[in-house]
């Protein structure tokens, strides 16, 4: 008798990581730059130069040296000086304490043996000098920094916070401690062709000047299996061996970022959900029954990071759109959508999210001038207006950075929905929430397109919420599009 053949199960094993070992590598989250207040000091001090001495005195030192002692008629037939001239030397070695003359022979003094360096067979002189030195110094690790004339843009990013608030009054105190401590990196800028020369003697006194500032590049790093454990970086600013004299600064940075974590919210759901409605084709491969597959989805961004082609209409977006190499596929998404669109509009709306410190770096307005140029020329437009939609009034840096804003009294979108929305040419939304655990720093996970169909769905969108926004009719109408599809009215807020 045959038995029947059992049927099999399968099993789908959970995954404990975001992404395999053998996909895992480094993600940069975002980039922030912040704001390092500095001082310019006046400084009163000495240095000694190393000089030389003539060249006749020299040979003589060192031809004494060389032997230990010698006789006078020695040194004058090795030279083949006359007598005058051999007087002549002698005076200048004799009077300087370089050389002892006793019974016709010749030795060098203490002084003269002082002049030959360790290693150096060459015998040096130092002059001191009155010196005044005009230098900048940051006033968190009172280390050189530069002087330059910042941006408008830059003088409203957010501030370091000082780890002591006493710095800011005694710095003027601790100045020469840390001048001393970075003379020989300072001794190039106050005169590059003698620092090498130079040592410094002594600080006589120093005085506080004005005020400026430097900007503080900072990127967010984490890895694709922790997306949410975040180290921060500092070489876009400074080196390893600079900042190890800065340490101040960095703790500084810690500090700050430290505010950048939070919790999951009760809409982020509804938010991945927005994500769905503006492109069901693009994301029926990760949709469930309740929704999206954040941490699926969130797997395949990583590991596609495909380039934006003609054939490839919508990309995948991990991190946030101000990182290179994001800000450099949403300007090719931007190029694609706007050479095949016959309509663009001269308004670009961007919904800002509730994501603490977002838009603080430069990359940021530059991205958005970028983007107006290219708008400009496709609609060989004079004028491209770029609004940032707010909940709530926006942060000093944002309206730097658009040429306008519009604020709503209240959420309109889940608050960790970010789109960017060019009428009739580009969408990229982004969700920026924790992703494979409860809370942590928010990882913006989601897509850029120039797929009309995706465009005009955000267009509808956008066009249903105008009101709440303040939208004037002329703004409002740069939202219509005949192609438009019909949105579910149910946003989720």
């Amino acid at each position: 008798m045959s038995q029947k053949p059992r049927n099999k199960l399968s099993m789908r094993v959970p995954r404990d990581t975001l992404v395999d070992d053998g996909e895992d590598g480094p993600l940069i989250l975002g980039i922030l730059d912040l704001s390092l207040p500095c001082r310019r000091f006046v400084v009163e001090h000495k240095v000694a130069e190393v000089g030389k001495i003539s060249v006749t005195a020299e040979f003589l030192l060192r031809f004494v040296k060389a032997l230990g002692s010698c006789s006078e008629e020695d040194a004058q037939t090795f030279f083949g000086y006359s007598r005058r001239e051999m007087a002549y030397v002698l005076a200048e070695v004799e009077e300087a304490d370089y050389v002892d003359r006793a019974e016709g022979r010749l030795s060098l003094t203490a002084n003269g043996l002082g002049l030959f360096q360790p290693g150096s067979e060459d015998p040096l002189i130092f002059e001191v000098e009155r010196k005044t030195a005009r230098i900048g110094l940051d006033l968190l690790s009172l280390a050189p920094a530069d002087s330059r004339s910042p941006s408008v843009f830059e003088l409203n990013l957010p501030e370091l916070p000082l780890v002591d608030p006493a710095q800011i009054s005694s710095a003027t105190d601790r100045v020469p401690v840390q001048f001393r401590r970075h003379f020989r990196e300072l001794a190039p800028r106050m005169d590059s062709v003698a620092a090498a020369r130079r040592s410094l003697y002594s600080i006589d006194g120093v005085s506080a000047e004005e005020r400026f500032t430097n900007v503080v590049r900072v990127k967010l790093v984490s890895t694709g299996m922790k997306p949410m454990q975040v180290e921060v970086d500092l070489s876009d600013w400074r080196s390893d061996h600079e900042l190890a004299d800065r340490e101040a600064v960095s703790r500084s940075v810690v500090q700050i970022t430290e505010r950048l974590g939070c919790s999951r919210r009760e809409d982020d759901v509804d938010a991945y959900r927005l994500l769905i409605e503006l492109a069901p084709e693009y994301f029926q491969e990760w949709t469930r029954r309740d929704g999206l597959s954040v941490q699926r989805f969130y797997r395949h961004a990583f590991t596609a990071r495909g380039d934006v082609r003609a054939d490839r209409q919508t990309t995948p977006i991990v991190g946030s759109l101000f990182t290179a190499d994001n800000a450099r596929r949403l300007l090719e998404v931007a190029n694609y959508g706007l050479r095949r669109t016959k309509h663009p509009s001269p308004v670009l709306f961007w919904t800002v999210p509730q994501a603490p410190m977002w838009g603080s770096t430069s990359i940021m307005s530059e991205a958005v001038d970028q983007l107006r140029d290219l708008v400009m020329r496709a609609g060989d437009f004079r004028e491209v207006e770029a609004i940032a939609l707010t909940a709530g009034k926006p942060e000093r840096w944002i309206k730097r950075g658009f040429t306008g804003w519009k604020e709503s009294q209240s959420l309109v979108f889940p608050g960790g929905f970010e789109m960017l929305l060019a009428p009739c040419g580009f969408v990229a939304a982004i969700v920026h929430a924790p992703i494979g655990a409860p809370s942590g720093v928010p990882v913006p996970l989601g897509f850029a397109s120039f797929n009309p169909r995706i465009v005009d769905r955000a267009m509808a969108m956008l066009a249903s919420q105008a009101h709440r926004f303040g939208l004037d009719e002329a703004l409002s109408q740069e939202l219509v599009s005949p192609a438009a599809e019909p949105l579910s009215p149910d946003l989720g807020t």
